[in-house]
């Protein structure tokens, strides 16, 4: 008899182990909020957190403000400096790039926080801009700008997309034991030559606060800590340059606020002050902007970070200037990065600028609580660590993110109705180098920080989908330069930019079309048949008037790891839905090709009349 008990017993505890074990995987028709342990909110009494601070040293106070990247510590400086946060930059990932590596590391680090003499657990943050995407593997969702394009041809689904990527994105996250993301990015592009123009919703502020919202709702209540930003006013610096300056009055500021209280609303705790400039002051030294109008004025409560290493970009000509000025302006916690002295250098000379009453104490306690506040919002005070069940990359999660990058793909030309004939060719030539490159699909902020061409992470290429839908009822040749023997009924030809991130995006003319790219289109008109382009990119290209050669033209923006997606259009039942997030011009400042919100369906012509 206790054998027989015995054995039930353990048939009953591998079950529950089993259980504990399975995937996460994001229910597609699922969007409700979910209840969750990891995220109860601040709970607006500061009176456990105020006896908290009464009882910490300077050291340790000073210490919570102090982000380090995770390359720059090691064994004991958490411990030793009570430092509050610890971050992966782009690309900065554990030697093991698995969920197991980075589960490890990150509770490496939380569990040498909880050896500090208050035990205030160290938070780990991370860039997962468009799924958890320094992790080799996760599932990469279309960048923000196909999540807009969704939007802008339907509010709800738009909605749905972003919650759903950012939920799914959060889960992948806790797999890995982070519990904190610098995402969404709220910026109002007024110039696309901007690098970071596609790390937006578009060009229309209303989509804008709609996206970020339900993105926050989608992180948070997957169990991630979202971080807003870039405050304020990096889409309007002068003529699109990353870090630039904005010359903005009350009106303008005031036109960019929306999507940053939206967020605030939706319970963002965590705010990243932009690199820009606002009337020639740097954003990270601007107290009018800072404490007058985000903590004041708009009622914040939450912690205000700094971006990276941004402090040594402001006035006072040394360092320890620089952090005076960009504390007292109401920077909280500084992203101390850039080598181990940045960080051992802010500790020193903050604690200088205290004693010397430069940074009064007043200001210190406040930063604190706040840092505090989001750490509490976020749960981690009272459970610092995750159990690390689940997993990265799982089918039903990649499932989603595929629908998801279907819906972002905007048809804007579509003669004599070709794309709906593609079913019937027997022979399809699919040329250009993004036909089958998985980074080039996904763009910057993927795997490293400025991307990478080729099979950089698991995911489905753009020729594969089609290879798949076509299977048996025609034949597919691939030529990336376009020169192929034979005879075709069709073209599919996918040409792009090259994945960037941040500065290097910047453009100071137009945004052209690559060589390899021109010279590969040149040879498939030779072919004399239908030619369908699909441009990979970030933002509207310069197409000026090549695109008349084209018999249909899509743009897919940058639409991820689950390429298929386009075939899932072009073969499948689904229909074209997504419109353009932003004006498109022949050249920078020229004749407007495509107005906001302009889109096909590939059952109607240009006019809208449906073709029977």
């Amino acid at each position: 008899m206790k054998k027989i008990i015995t054995i039930v017993l353990l048939v009953v505890f591998l079950l529950m182990f089993a259980s504990c074990r399975k995937e996460t995987v994001f229910q597609a028709r699922n969007l409700q909020p979910q209840t969750n342990m990891f995220l109860p909110g601040w709970s607006g009494d500061d009176s456990y957190l105020e006896q908290l601070i009464a009882q910490m040293t300077l050291v340790e106070k000073i210490g919570q403000m102090t982000q380090a990247e995770r390359s720059d510590i090691k064994a004991g400086d958490i411990s030793r400096y009570a430092l509050g946060s610890v971050l992966s930059g782009g690309g900065s990932a554990p030697a093991r790039n698995t969920p197991e590596g980075w589960y490890r590391m990150v509770n490496g680090f939380i569990n040498e926080s909880m050896q500090t003499r208050l035990r205030i657990p160290v938070i780990y943050g991370i860039d997962a801009v468009h799924g958890h995407n320094n992790a080799l593997n996760a599932v990469i969702f279309p960048h923000n700008v196909g999540l807009g394009a969704i939007a802008a041809g339907d509010l709800e689904k738009g909605r749905q997309a972003a919650y759903a990527a950012c939920y799914i994105t959060a889960q992948e996250m806790i797999a890995t034991g982070i519990r904190m993301t610098f995402a969404p990015v709220l910026g109002v592009p007024d110039d696309i030559r901007w690098g970071r123009a596609y790390e937006c919703y578009g060009e229309n502020v209303e989509i804008i606060s709609m996206m970020g919202e339900c993105a926050v709702r989608g992180l948070q209540d997957g169990g991630v800590s979202a971080c807003i930003k870039h405050f304020i006013g990096e889409g309007q610096t002068l003529n699109g340059r990353n870090q630039g300056n904005a010359y903005l009055d009350r009106a303008g500021i005031e036109r960019l606020l929306p999507p940053y209280r939206a967020a605030i609303d939706a319970g963002a705790m965590a705010v990243m002050i932009s690199f820009s400039s606002v009337n020639g002051i740097k954003m990270h030294e601007h107290k009018e902007l800072i404490t007058g109008l985000l903590k004041e004025e708009m009622g914040f409560k939450g912690m205000v970070l700094s971006d990276w290493d941004a402090v040594r970009q402001v006035s006072g000509g040394t360092y320890k200037n620089q952090i005076a000025n960009a504390v007292n302006a109401g920077i909280d916690m500084v992203m101390a990065t850039n080598g181990r002295d940045s960080w051992e250098s802010f500790i020193r000379l903050l604690t200088e600028l205290v004693e010397e009453g430069t940074v009064p104490m007043p200001r210190i306690d406040d930063a604190v609580l706040r840092i505090l506040r989001f750490k509490q919002s976020a749960g981690i005070l009272d459970t610092p660590s995750l159990n690390g069940h689940g997993s990265i990359g799982a089918e039903g999660n990649r499932s989603k993110a595929r629908e998801i990058a279907s819906d972002s793909l905007v048809l804007l030309r579509n003669e004599n109705n070709v794309i709906d004939k593609l079913r019937s060719y027997k022979n399809i030539l699919v040329a250009g180098q993004g036909a089958n490159d998985i980074g080039m699909q996904c763009g910057g902020w993927t795997i490293t920080w400025q991307g990478l061409h080729g099979a950089s992470t698991e995911g489905t290429t753009i020729l594969k989908g089609i290879q798949e839908a076509v299977k048996g009822n025609a034949n597919v040749t691939y030529s990336e330069e376009g020169r192929a023997d034979g005879k075709f009924d069709a073209v599919i030809a996918v040409i792009g930019e090259d994945p960037y991130a941040e500065t290097e995006g910047d453009r100071e003319n137009n945004i052209n079309i690559r060589g390899k790219d021109m010279d590969m289109l040149r040879d498939v008109y030779s072919y004399g048949c239908p030619v369908i382009v699909i441009m990979l990119s970030g933002r509207p290209m310069t197409i000026g008037n090549e695109y008349e050669n084209w018999d249909a033209f899509i743009a897919a923006w940058l639409p991820g790891t689950e390429g298929g997606c386009v075939a899932d259009v072009l073969f499948g039942s689904r229909d074209f839905t997504g419109r353009t997030p932003y004006t498109w011009r022949k050249s920078i400042d020229g004749e407007i090709l495509y107005p906001f919100a302009f889109g096909l369906s590939k059952y109607k012509n240009q006019y809208g009349l449906i073709v029977m």
